[in-house]
């Protein structure tokens, strides 16, 4: 990483914050622990992602639970921190990170623990596993701890495989290996911790490269077109249909907004605090939804870019705190 860390962010978002309540509504019984994605279909079906019981679900349009996907497919792993010379075992638990719904409604979700990426029908199915499962490496059939998935029109994927290795790994529709780019280091095209990475309308691919403190901006067959730095801990990201980029920096506690140039538009850091927001996703209606590690919070308004609301649902017995800046 570099040596000295970009200058953390702070609240610069020209329009307020107000919160509502009534979104998610989940069982008393479901306790969301480190909640690491979220993602809306093109049905209204909302998909999250999180390390306790029941790691993945799909919840109704309302909130409400609809599904648990792809229980029998889970067991609890130990995942490690890999960012310095010597790993560093964090804990034993369902090890969710990336998630992303396709244009078909597929889900995928990277699972750290177990170094692979699932494929799951819109029914909830296991279609495809990507990686070997249980087995870290660094070739055409191996991850090691892979943070991130996308997928573009023609069904090719690409995956940031992110804690153990510094590369985006590409695969064609049907899951065969066609290339992969980059290496740890501070140059253009390498990483140190490529965390997620997401597709604009135009084919760009944005990745963010985490502990180097910046977004770089890539063809899908590896070219760098540019690399915007100072971004400090950049977390989640999501390439909007309203042209902007939106990103969660964890450490700082705060989610942004960025034009396709790179330039910051807003940056929100809410009274009260986000707790550690991992992933961002903006649903079909404008809403912004941002999965914590700790809780959810879903941020509803017109537009993006008009007065927000900010709800947080936390684990069985937390409060739900309600915001309004006005």
């Amino acid at each position: 990483m570099h040596p000295i860390r970009a200058a953390s962010f702070v609240h610069t978002a020209i329009r307020p914050l107000a919160a509502v309540s009534g979104w998610p509504v989940l069982p008393s019984d479901l306790v969301l622990d480190r909640v690491v994605g979220i993602g809306e279909d093109s049905r209204g079906f909302f998909y999250l992602a999180h390390r306790g019981d029941r790691p993945l679900l799909r919840l109704n349009p309302d909130g409400t639970l609809n599904a648990e996907i792809g229980a029998q497919h889970m067991r609890r792993t130990t995942a490690y921190d890999l960012r310095g010379p010597t790993p560093i075992p964090i804990a034993t638990r369902y090890w969710m990170h990336g998630l992303y719904l396709d244009a078909c409604d597929n889900l995928w979700v990277t699972e750290v623990g177990r170094h692979v990426v699932w494929k799951f029908s819109p029914d909830g199915e296991l279609l495809a596993t990507l990686g070997t499962d249980g087995v870290a490496g660094a070739d055409a059939t191996h991850f090691n701890q892979p943070t991130h998935v996308c997928v573009n029109p023609a069904g090719d994927i690409f995956v940031t495989d992110g804690y153990g290795n510094s590369r985006v790994v590409h695969f064609n529709a049907g899951g065969e290996f066609i290339s992969e780019w980059g290496s740890r280091g501070t140059a253009p095209g390498q990483f140190h911790t490529p965390h997620t990475i997401t597709r604009d309308a135009d084919g760009r691919l944005y990745v963010a490269d985490r502990e180097n403190d910046r977004i770089q901006v890539f063809t899908e067959s590896g070219e760098v077109l540019a690399v915007w730095e100072g971004l400090h801990s950049i977390d989640g990201l999501f390439a909007a249909a309203d042209g902007f980029l939106y990103a969660s920096s964890g450490i700082d506690n705060a989610v942004l907004q960025l034009d396709r140039s790179g330039k910051i538009i807003n940056v929100w850091i809410p009274p009260g605090g986000f707790r550690y927001p991992h992933g961002v996703a903006c649903g079909r209606d404008g809403s912004l939804y941002v999965a914590e590690t700790g809780d959810i919070w879903r941020v509803t308004g017109p537009k993006p870019e008009d007065r927000f609301s900010i709800e947080r649902h936390g684990p069985a017995g937390s409060n739900a705190q309600k915001l309004r800046l006005c």
